[in-house]
């Protein structure tokens, strides 16, 4: 009976658990246009780098970080990146990430 109750109660928990990353997780055909307009002159639109310096997606640069570092990082900016707080929101963001990740 013990064991039927904890596995019951571990279930919940892993639930609970999955649905909290699904609710922070971006949509990854919402971030395409977000991507276009304003990623793409740097970044390419297949992920291949147009400047000098720039990660190259297609090759996993830059993406080894969780959601939350690289939101971060591109409200912030750093170098030739320029920071996105005030022009896109958390969301946007996240559907970027969530496209980049997602096609390439």
């Amino acid at each position: 009976m013990m064991h039927k109750q904890f596995v019951r109660h571990f279930m919940v928990f892993i639930l609970f658990i999955l649905s909290i990353g699904a609710a922070n997780a971006g949509d990854p055909m919402k971030g395409s246009q977000l991507y276009e307009n304003h990623c793409s002159g740097c970044h390419g639109l297949n992920g291949s780098p147009q400047v000098v310096g720039v990660p190259n997606f297609t090759m996993g640069q830059g993406l080894m970080k969780s959601d939350q570092e690289l939101l971060s990082f591109i409200k912030k900016g750093k170098t030739v990146m320029p920071a996105f707080n005030g022009v896109l929101s958390d969301e946007e963001i996240l559907n970027i990430i969530a496209h980049i990740r997602t096609f390439f």
